[in-house]
């Protein structure tokens, strides 16, 4: 079982922030399969063969430059969908509670980088928790309000994929 596979079906959240990290592996390499191969040397044979079919499946989709794969965007439309019945029909409180101690610094993260982009609040969750682990990675300093505010991201990441494993596979 790949990586990305093992990642999927225990933490969603943990899935989609993987293959968007190995989408900018990709790029980095300029999908370049040598590259590719050499970065990932020494890994699981499934694993270099999971990344080259990113790549191509990137390339064959044209996001060389930006975006994300088809797959990708619809595990995030899934999660949106499962955001939504966390908060309506199949209420869960821990999730309701979590969600809305993230929602104020998701509502400022809009404002502030996306420029009025009314994404859903899943998206902002995502893109927060990636920007701050690219800045982690890039042992760049990170300021302690925004390292207290992504503690309640992360708590409603957690939550989320909670609800995921609860409604699809069964787990609670």
């Amino acid at each position: 079982m790949t990586t990305a596979a093992i990642k999927k079906e225990s933490h969603i959240v943990e899935y989609v922030l993987y293959v968007w990290q190995m989408e900018d592996v990709a790029r980095a390499a300029k999908f370049d399969v040598g590259a590719l191969r050499s970065m990932f040397a020494g890994q699981e044979d499934e694993d270099l063969e999971w990344i080259l079919e990113l790549a191509r499946t990137m390339k064959r989709e044209r996001l060389e430059e930006t975006g994300h794969a088809d797959h990708v965007q619809e595990t995030l439309t899934e999660m949106a969908l499962l955001h939504d019945l966390l908060m309506g029909p199949m209420e869960d409180p821990i999730y309701v509670k979590s969600f809305q101690a993230a929602e104020p610094l998701l509502n400022e993260l809009n404002e502030r980088k996306m420029k009025g982009d009314y994404s859903h609040p899943v998206e902002r969750m995502l893109t927060a928790l990636y920007g701050w682990l690219v800045l982690r990675m890039r042992k760049e300093e990170v300021s302690l309000e925004t390292e207290a505010a992504m503690v309640a991201i992360r708590e409603m990441a957690n939550s989320l994929a909670k609800g995921h494993l609860k409604i699809y596979s069964g787990q609670s």
